[in-house]
């Protein structure tokens, strides 16, 4: 183990050896800032002594729980005897939390509490109200919710809205919702919703939960109402919720009790099928809907989407016939969409024909050039450049402004390239330029290759000097100004001094409070609301987004960066540091420095992959910081010989250290070369090399251009202009101690 990484593990032994060392912090915490797992591999062989003592026996348990396994963190403390202290106590008491024995959990945090003092008790007091919930000893709860807030006062209000939810007496549940803070609105409607459960009104609960998006829990108690006009309604707004199981769940109770009576209602049934993915059942209602007389346009051309969905291409071509003839923009959508099913379906000729047909007769709808383009691109495919190029060409002089016409400027740079021709290649670079469209800055790059190449250097560095100050955190503008040889961007910080910054650090003192009782439903909620209630004085955003980003709500802190951007200039380093943060900077460095890595293209690349969230899980099942696949990182520890649980994956400095060694052997596999490595690692080693055996595998850059997987491209583009950035932003902390961890 290298010294900066040993560093950080003793310093965490140590920190958790102290006598009275602040298990305060939540264990969710103590994976975000600390480095457990390499704590957790100090300790194994003190562990595995049998004369072990208590203290270290229960910090080794505080580990565990903190790497989510708090069966073992039980099986540790088995059979040892545990003082009344409000901390072991408190241990104890997350343990049978997190292993769900919460009515236990809920006796060993009142036990805590009432060892406890101050604004600790109150902490504590607030824990074991949420484990004697979670049991159904709601009486308890609301003990227990009050004894917090005559302790909290800075966050009463939030405690009064728990206790609230959990009162009997509905007549004080009510009082002491008078009592919630306006930020808290959307908390306090499921408080009254749980109220109005409680005395049997579930048509009036059902309302709140709507009013709360709490979608899945109003979709429950639809499916338990009676058929009123009142509960119809309801039933048919949860179907228009973004949450996919409570919409599941309201359709069968619909189809039971709620069928559709209007067309409106069954249009929407019909689409909440086909989000369903029951796109055959979708069909079968919207082909009742037009059997029943529902012939508009909307109608017809929602039937014929289905119908393509399923297959059934024959009709959907006389369904988009007929709702082609009833005119109207539904009409006008139809008219495009048969023409893109007959190209889908091979009928290409036909399919060309009515999307070139369409471009004429509606030349400013917005799909006119989307139309054209599908059938140039379709050509160049069926490698008939000659008419594709000319198609293009098209869409370039009637839609100069549109996103078709500078993807269509770029194909015919291309095009003209691949025949030799590059003043013409210079030519629609320039347009595109011109144009200032949405590939200017691709266009600036090549157009500045292209004087290089013709040996006009002058000319090709003056433009990538442009291209770098116009595009300065920009990935083309990063790679000007690589390819002009100019020195590294240089960002400076405006030092005033915003008198918000004070309020804004009250705010963030019930914040912490929030987060240290573990009312994490009520921080996500505060955080929602600060990030939309905050001014739109650049300064205070910049404060909210760094107190945010230190306290793990990242994203939050990222949006609130560029929201600055409107008033801000982007190359302002406060501005930058804000979308580009470093968090865990010690654990990453350490990391690096072990894996023989640059620190700056680690950080690089997790800001790429999880925006430095831990416990971010992708639609892929990649895990945490550096998005690790289980399989892979279970074969990586295997091979470093370290001990490994999935359960690690989503623990900053496991899933960085596995991370690091992946990083690190796809660059040895691809003898150092970097642009090949990140494909890799986005990709998968497989089709890189198959990539490298393209002609321009030669040039970096266009290697990058020629990646054929989006995803690829975009990622390896994303982290190579991070790494440029971070560099600039985050000199080594050597030489600026200051900066954040």
């Amino acid at each position: 183990m290298k010294h900066g990484v040993r560093r950080i593990a003793v310093t965490v032994l140590l920190t958790f050896l102290q006598p009275g060392c602040g298990w305060a912090q939540e264990e969710r915490g103590l994976v975000e800032d600390f480095g457990v797992w390499h704590s957790l591999q100090e300790l194994r062989a003190a562990v595995r002594d049998h004369t072990v003592t208590r203290d270290v026996a229960v910090h080794a348990a505080r580990v565990e729980l903190a790497l989510g396994r708090p069966e073992r963190a039980r099986e540790l403390l088995a059979d040892r005897e545990v003082p009344e202290d409000a901390e072991d106590l408190a241990l104890l008491g997350a343990i049978e939390f997190r292993t769900e024995q919460y009515a236990r959990a809920g006796d060993f945090f009142a036990r805590a509490a009432a060892a406890a003092v101050g604004a600790r008790r109150g902490e504590l007091a607030a824990r074991a109200a949420a484990a004697y919930e979670e049991a159904g000893r709601l009486r308890d709860a609301a003990v227990q919710y009050r004894a917090a807030a005559a302790d909290l006062p800075l966050v009463a209000g939030w405690l009064a809205v728990r206790e609230a939810r959990v009162t009997v007496d509905s007549v004080r549940a009510f009082a002491l919702l008078r009592w919630a803070p306006p930020e808290a609105d959307r908390l306090a409607a499921i408080a009254r919703a749980a109220v109005r459960l409680r005395a049997g009104d579930s048509v009036a609960a059902t309302a709140q939960y709507v009013a709360a998006q709490e979608w899945g829990r109003a979709a429950e108690l639809v499916a338990t109402l009676g058929d009123s006009g009142a509960a119809r309604g309801l039933a048919y707004r949860v179907l228009e919720a973004p949450n996919p199981r409570a919409r599941r769940v309201v359709l069968d109770a619909v189809q039971q009790r709620f069928p559709p009576e209007t067309p409106e209602e069954r249009l929407l049934v019909a689409e909440a099928w086909r989000r369903a993915g029951s796109s055959r059942t979708a069909v079968e209602l919207m082909r009742q809907a037009v059997a029943h007389g529902d012939s508009s346009a909307v109608a017809l051309r929602r039937l014929a989407d289905l119908e393509a969905g399923v297959r059934r291409h024959d009709r959907a071509l006389r369904a988009y016939a007929q709702a082609a003839l009833r005119g109207g923009e539904d009409g006008t959508l139809a008219a495009y969409n048969r023409a893109r099913l007959l190209v889908r379906m091979r009928r290409r000729s036909e399919g060309h024909r009515e999307l070139l047909a369409f471009a004429d007769r509606y030349p400013q709808h917005a799909r006119a050039p989307a139309a054209i383009f599908i059938v140039a691109d379709d050509l160049e495919d069926a490698r008939r450049r000659v008419p594709a190029d000319s198609l293009y060409g098209v869409i370039a002089e009637r839609w100069p402004a549109d996103e078709y016409a500078s993807r269509a400027r770029h194909q015919l740079a291309g095009s003209a390239l691949a025949r030799g021709d590059t003043q013409q290649a210079m030519r629609w670079y320039q347009a595109e330029f011109s144009a200032r469209g949405t590939q200017r800055h691709a266009a600036q790059f090549f157009l500045a290759r292209l004087h290089a190449a013709a040996g006009d250097s002058a000319e090709a560095r003056l433009l990538w000097a442009k291209l770098a100050e116009s595009d300065v955190a920009g990935y083309y503008g990063v790679r000007a100004r690589e390819a002009a040889a100019l020195p590294p961007p240089r960002f400076t910080a405006a030092t005033r001094r915003d008198p918000a910054a004070d309020r804004i650090t009250r705010q963030f003192d019930r914040l912490d409070l929030l987060r240290r009782a573990q009312l994490y439903a009520e921080a996500d909620e505060f955080v929602r609301h600060l990030t939309t209630a905050t001014s739109d004085a650049p300064d205070a955003m910049l404060v909210l987004a760094n107190g945010l980003i230190a306290r793990g709500w990242v994203i939050e802190g990222v949006n609130l960066g560029w929201r600055a951007t409107g008033h801000l200039p982007l190359r302002d380093a406060r501005v930058l540091r804000a979308i580009y943060p470093w968090r865990f900077r010690e654990l990453i460095e350490a990391e690096a420095q072990k894996h023989g890595l640059d620190p700056y293209l680690l950080v690089a690349l997790i800001r790429q992959e999880s925006t430095f969230r831990p416990a971010v899980v992708s639609h892929a099942g990649a895990h945490g910081l550096m998005q690790l696949m289980p399989s892979t990182a279970t074969h990586l520890a295997r091979r470093l010989g370290v001990e490994w649980d999935d359960a690690f994956l989503t623990v900053a400095d496991a899933n960085v250290h596995i991370g690091a060694a992946h990083l690190a052997s796809l660059l040895q596999q691809f003898d150092g070369a970097l642009v090949p490595s990140l494909a890799a690692y986005n990709a998968g080693s497989r089709p890189v090399r198959r990539w490298l055996r393209y002609p321009e595998a030669a040039d970096p850059f266009l290697f990058v251009e020629r990646i054929p997987y989006d995803e690829t491209r975009g990622f390896v583009r994303s982290v190579l202009r991070n790494y440029v950035l971070y560099r600039a932003l985050y000199p080594p902390v050597e030489d600026h101690p200051a900066d954040q961890r």
